[in-house]
């Protein structure tokens, strides 16, 4: 069965995955990413301000993770990933 999404990681996004722990990493690879794939605008919340366009899906506790995405078309692109504290505000540095 195929989502009709496609998914993509900015090159920023890559190197914020490959900072986090290897079971963090495990984890969005292989249960909270296919998830985004497959339902996008399910399990992602929409932003406002400068991201606006952009949603945000949360997992975690105790250190909170965020994964911030956009939707073009059929087309997933996470453009950044981290724990909650500082995200969005580098989320808006990376949009300048």
């Amino acid at each position: 069965m195929s989502s009709g999404y496609a998914l993509e990681l900015s090159p920023a996004a890559r190197r914020d995955l490959k900072r986090l722990p290897r079971e963090i990493q495990e984890k969005i690879a292989f249960e909270h990413l296919p998830a985004i794939q497959r339902e996008p605008l399910k399990f992602g919340k929409p932003l406002a301000g400068v991201l606006k366009n952009e949603r945000s899906y949360h997992f975690g506790r105790k250190p909170e993770y965020r994964i911030v995405y956009l939707i073009e078309g059929r087309l997933v692109l996470v453009t950044i990933i981290g724990a909650r504290e500082n995200l969005y505000k580098r989320a808006r540095q990376r949009k300048r």
